[in-house]
């Protein structure tokens, strides 16, 4: 009989490319790459030319986020590896 720790981590969803990004950051392709370049899509890395995002940072940043605060916006680079 094995035993699953309740405390294994998954590994995190990582969406690529920008025109998969768009739909999860609610903008149109090219809106979500302006997004994108400018640095304001929390989570949002840009890893040898191609966009990344890792959904649970996106997500957290509004359920940190206070009910009238916008979230923070991160800076490329900002994602922890």
């Amino acid at each position: 009989m094995s035993i699953q720790s309740e405390t294994t981590s998954a590994a995190p969803e990582i969406v690529w490319g920008a025109a998969k990004i768009a739909p999860h950051i609610g903008r149109s392709v090219k809106g979500a790459f302006g997004a994108l370049e400018s640095g304001k899509v929390p989570g949002a890395k840009k890893i040898a030319g191609r966009w990344a995002l890792n959904l649970s940072v996106f997500l957290s940043a509004f359920e940190a986020a206070k009910p009238n605060e916008k979230p923070r916006l991160a800076r490329v680079g900002d994602m922890s590896d």
